[in-house]
C-alpha cells in the first residue's frame, strides 16, 4: 500500500503556478492499530507568522519526506504514538480533536487516522494564510477519490465547511462509509460561543468529556481550554452512539 499511496501523491504534485507553499500533497497519518476512523481538519496553516520554522523544515525535506510528513518518524504506519507526537495537523496537535474523538467515539485517539481535507496551503503576498481556493478544493476532491478506495476508512469525521465540501462532493460510489460533520475547532469559531457556558456545568452534563479530561489533562491545557472542552461536548452531542 505504501508505494501506491506514494504514487498517488507524486501524481498530484502541483505546478508552480498554483501558488501553494509546498506542492506535494501528503499521506494521512494512519496508526498501526487503526480503528478505521479518519478525522479531517481543513488545511495546514503554513503562513510565516504561524509556522515559519515548520515551513523551513518542510522545504528542506525530500519529496518523499514531505509526502510522509504526518508520520512522526517519517515511516508509513510507524510505531510512534500520535497521541504524544506533533504531526502537523494543528487542532489534533493542540489536543482539541484528540479530546473530542476519544470522548465521542469511545475509542482511543492513538488509534485514529488524521489528516487535512485540503492537503495544500496557500498564502498571500505577505505570507499570511488564506482560505483554499475553489481550484484547490476541486483538486483535493480528486486526490481523495484516488486515496479513499485504497485506505477504505469506515467512518470519516470532517471538521469545518471546507473539509465537509471535499467529502460531500466525492463521486458517487467511490467511497461508501459513514460521514459525520463537526464544526472546525478554530479559536474564532469556538470563542464566539464557548464563553457562554461554564466548564463545571459542561463537564457535569458531558460525563464522557469529563472522563477523558481526567485521563488526559494535557489535551485540555491552556490556552483555550474552554474552547477545547466545548468542542468535545459538541462532538459528543453530534456523534455519541451514532458513529458505527
Amino acid at each position: 500500500m505504501e508505494s501506491k499511496l506514494f504514487k498517488i501523491c507524486t501524481d498530484n504534485i502541483l505546478p508552480p503556478n498554483m501558488n501553494v507553499v509546498i506542492p506535494e500533497p501528503y499521506v494521512p497519518y494512519i496508526p498501526n492499530e487503526w480503528n478505521e476512523i479518519l478525522v479531517l481538519a481543513e488545511a495546514q496553516n503554513l503562513s510565516k507568522s504561524r509556522s515559519d520554522q515548520y515551513v523551513r523544515k518542510l522545504k528542506s525535506m525530500s519529496t518523499e519526506e514531505r509526502i510522509f510528513r504526518l508520520f512522526p518518524d517519517g515511516r508509513f504506519r510507524c510505531a510512534a504514538q500520535v497521541v504524544t507526537s506533533n504531526i502537523g495537523v494543528h487542532p489534533w496537535d493542540d489536543g482539541s480533536l484528540k479530546l473530542a474523538i476519544e470522548s465521542a467515539c469511545g475509542t482511543k485517539a492513538e488509534n485514529t487516522a488524521v489528516s487535512n481535507a485540503v492537503p495544500w496551503s496557500q498564502v498571500d503576498e505577505n505570507e499570511n494564510n488564506i482560505t483554499p481556493s475553489w481550484e484547490l478544493i476541486s483538486r483535493s476532491i480528486k486526490f481523495w477519490e484516488k486515496l479513499l478506495p485504497l485506505i477504505v476508512p469506515k467512518h470519516i469525521i470532517s471538521c469545518g465547511k471546507k473539509a465537509q465540501r471535499v467529502i460531500d462532493d466525492l463521486s458517487n460510489g467511490l467511497w461508501t462509509g459513514k460521514h459525520s460533520r463537526l464544526r472546525l475547532p478554530s479559536r474564532a469559531a469556538m470563542s464566539r460561543v464557548s464563553s457562554m457556558f461554564s466548564e463545571k456545568d459542561l463537564l457535569s452534563r458531558y460525563e464522557e468529556v469529563k472522563k477523558v479530561v481526567e485521563r488526559h489533562p494535557e489535551w485540555a491545557e491552556k490556552p483555550y481550554r474552554q474552547n477545547k472542552i466545548f468542542f468535545a461536548c459538541h462532538a459528543v452531542s453530534r456523534l455519541k452512539g451514532n458513529w458505527e
